[in-house]
């Protein structure tokens, strides 16, 4: 087996109280909110860097290092949509 080291950046997005607050909020209610936040999500996050998986309320994404030649670009990417 040939083995290569790759470098880059893996970003996982957790919606922290995702299940108190659907256990708080009428259940159609929530899940049109989760849906509009998660897309705000994948929206800043993707195409930039790739969709690996969604599942729930996470989302994983990545990107090899030659896309993102300033580290600092996917720190803007995971506050933009807090702004």
């Amino acid at each position: 087996m040939d083995t290569k080291i790759q470098h880059g950046y893996l970003v996982l997005a957790d919606i922290s109280g995702y299940t108190s607050f659907v256990a708080a909020t009428e259940l159609e209610h929530a899940h049109d909110i989760l849906t509009e936040l998660l897309e705000l999500i994948l929206g800043q996050l993707t195409p930039t860097l790739t969709l690996s998986k969604l599942e729930g309320d996470a989302v994983c994404v990545y990107a090899p290092e030659a896309r993102l030649p300033r580290g600092e670009t996917v720190l803007e990417l995971v506050e933009a949509p807090y702004v």
